[in-house]
Order: structure tokens, then C-alpha cells, then sequence
């Protein structure tokens, strides 16, 4: 190598040196969310308004993709009009296209804009429902967790509700991510690549209140397996049924994940509705004095109740369980429960997750999300 060689490769360091530090400077810091378990002498119950006049249960999904970006994505199987004929079949009210980066129209009754962000190596992705416009940019490489709550904050502003979408999938997000990261309002625990429920549990342990969803994310709807296999069960009472009552209902917890048997997911679509249409759905579900009290409209075997760090507090099995299908199966909380989530195996192997009940500090009220902060530039190295 020549001097002036050695002298070119000097040069180009340095600038790429320079360039580094002044998109170091320029990036925003955060300090890492602080993992508080909640507190407080009340129970805040998602379920609350089930138990108050009539309503309905939504079948929905909101993760399919179709052929956009001139079938560039994986998803060119599928044209709009495909997806809305085969979950339409299939009785959904709701149904969310989140193309990667773009708002697809979907001709139903309630549109729900929706898309997924994310064209990064890992699957840091997240899903955008309500979205009002875009968010173009994305760090391709592996993002430090000050990347992702940037990420996370510009797309709230932007978005009514953001997921963090199968989380667990390729290390998109670490335990210590969901342990400091904060602003988001959903956790895709159910997906048909990849299932985040210990995720979703390190998230809760450290105080963040996230409900749960379930989507397909249906790349082919010709293929079985792909479609109707994890959804998203939303409560909405007579006449609200506008896109605002459905962001309300999953950012307060009105909703809960099915998981369908694989046995179920490889049938037809007219096994697939009968198999759907037979399911039992949540009736109640009442924090009552020191008890939690779960009821379904019919039979199911197991009931696990699930709480701080994801330890399970109680299984209550069909052959323990009080045989009169109409009196409901019950709880005993404690005084170090922090959360109670519910996780119910159906007769069919089915799997249904209800979101959880969270201590707080004021009654009816659901804990805050703690607030995302920057960190000062000179003090990136105090902690």
C-alpha cells in the first residue's frame, strides 16, 4: 500500500468518524423505563362493562398482507378482494390488510387504517392501527433500545394504538426491552410465526399496562394454516360500532387472544366457521371483594391463572372445577398479585387468553404507561 493510498484510507476513516459522532449527537437518548410492578389497593378489570347491558363480541384480525408494492413483498398471493372474501367466509366483522409501510382501503363496514412498520434485518416491527399517515423511515441494522422508543414515539404521534408485533420473533425485542421500553399500547402475543407470551409477561412484571392481540399475519389465504388461526375477540356494546369504540376497547382491555388448534387451522373454510361459530365466549369476568370470578357460555377444560414474572398461581382443571356450567370459576387473590391474567384451554385444545387485572392506585382507572424520557447528551454514560 502506498503512502498516499495509506493516506486516502486515513482520510475516509475520519470522515466516517465524524459522520458517526454527529449522528450520535443528533439521535435522541432515552433513559431506560424504570420496572415498577403495579401497586395500589384496586383492581382495574377490563371486563368490567361486560357485565352492563347487551353487547357483542367482534371476530377480527388485523395483521394480513396483500399483494402491494407490485408483489414485491411476501403477501403476492393475495389480492384485497382475496382477503376480504376469505375472512369474510369465515365471519369476521373486522378486517385489518397491514401492508408493510402502506394504508391499504379494505371495503367493510368498520375501516380500520393499519400497517405494519418495519423493513429492518431483526423484525423489529411494529403494527399501526389507526394510522394517519406513514412513517417512511427505519434503522436497518440491529437498533440499540433508544432507536426503538424513537421508533415507538414518532409512530404514536401518528398512529392511534402501536403494537409491538410477534416481539419474540428473531430477537425483535429482548427481555430488557420489555422491561424499559414504554409508550406502546398493545403486545401481539399471538401470531402464526411466533408466540410472545413470556414477553408479554416481563412487560406487565415491569409495570407497562399492555393488552394483548392476536393476529394471522396471513401472507397466503389460500393456504389453511394461514388464516383463522390466531385472532383478536373484541367487546363493543349495542351501536358503537365506529373505529374509535374499537381503538377504546383494545387500548382498555375489552378484547382477548384465540388460539385455534393446529388440527382446526388445516381444515377448510366451512369446518373452519362451523369450528369458530361453536367456540364459547367470555360472559364475565368480575373482580369481586378478594375473588376473581371467570365464566364462558359453555364448558372448558382448564383455566390457569397467571401472574407476576409469569408464574402460574392456580390451575383449576375440569375435574376440580364445580360441574354447574352456569356458576363461575374462581380466583382467590392475594396480597402480593400484582396482575392476574387468565389463560383458558377449550375442549376443542383451543387456547383463549384474557387480558389481565392490574393493581392501581385509583379505582375504575387502568395504571399509567410510564412516560418515555430523554437522556441529556452529556450524561448518556451515567447509567
Amino acid at each position: 500500500m502506498t503512502k498516499k493510498q495509506r493516506r486516502r484510507g486515513v482520510a475516509v476513516l475520519v470522515l466516517l468518524l465524524l459522520a458517526g459522532w454527529t449522528l450520535f449527537r443528533l439521535m435522541p437518548f432515552y433513559l431506560p423505563s424504570e420496572a415498577v410492578p403495579f401497586n395500589g389497593v384496586f383492581w382495574y378489570n377490563p371486563y368490567e362493562g361486560l357485565t352492563r347491558g347487551e353487547g357483542k363480541w367482534l371476530r377480527t384480525n388485523f395483521h394480513a398482507h396483500s399483494n402491494a408494492w407490485g408483489k414485491m413483498t411476501n403477501g403476492s398471493k393475495n389480492t384485497v378482494s382475496d382477503i376480504m372474501a376469505k375472512y369474510d367466509s369465515l365471519g369476521y366483522d373486522i378486517i385489518g390488510i397491514s401492508d408493510y409501510q402502506h394504508i391499504t382501503a379494505t371495503p367493510c363496514a368498520v375501516f380500520i387504517p393499519v400497517y405494519e412498520h418495519g423493513f429492518n434485518i431483526m423484525k423489529t416491527h411494529q403494527g399501526c392501527l389507526g394510522a394517519r399517515k406513514v412513517y417512511g423511515c427505519d434503522v436497518i441494522i440491529p437498533q440499540t433500545r433508544s432507536q426503538k422508543q424513537h421508533i415507538i414515539n414518532i409512530l404514536k404521534e401518528r398512529s392511534e394504538l402501536v403494537v409491538l408485533n410477534h416481539p419474540g420473533w428473531m430477537g425483535g425485542y429482548s427481555v430488557r426491552n420489555m422491561q424499559q421500553l414504554t409508550g406502546y399500547d398493545l403486545i401481539e402475543v399471538l401470531n402464526d410465526f411466533w408466540k410472545s407470551e413470556d414477553l408479554w409477561d416481563v412487560a406487565l412484571s415491569s409495570g407497562k399496562p399492555v393488552m394483548m392481540i392476536a393476529g394471522d399475519d396471513a401472507h397466503n389465504v389460500f393456504k389453511p394454516t394461514d388464516i383463522a388461526r390466531d385472532l383478536t375477540m373484541i367487546y363493543v356494546r349495542s351501536g358503537q360500532l365506529k373505529p374509535q369504540h374499537i381503538y377504546d376497547a383494545l387500548k382498555n382491555g375489552t378484547a382477548y387472544g384465540l388460539e385455534v388448534t393446529r388440527r382446526a387451522a388445516r381444515s377448510m373454510v366451512p369446518e373452519k366457521r362451523r369450528g369458530l361459530d361453536s367456540l364459547p365466549v367470555l360472559q364475565s369476568c368480575i373482580v369481586r371483594g378478594d375473588s376473581l370470578c371467570v365464566l364462558l357460555t359453555g364448558e372448558a377444560l382448564e383455566y390457569t391463572f397467571i401472574g407476576q414474572d409469569g408464574i402460574i398461581l392456580s390451575t383449576v382443571s375440569e375435574n376440580t372445577a364445580e360441574p354447574d356450567k352456569d356458576l363461575p370459576i374462581i380466583y382467590k387473590l392475594q396480597p402480593q398479585d400484582t396482575y392476574v391474567r387468565v389463560r383458558i384451554l377449550l375442549r376443542d385444545s383451543s387456547l383463549l387468553y384474557l387480558n389481565p387485572v392490574m393493581r392501581t392506585a385509583h379505582p375504575g382507572m387502568k395504571p399509567p404507561m410510564p412516560e418515555a424520557r430523554k437522556r441529556q447528551l452529556f450524561t448518556i454514560f451515567a447509567q
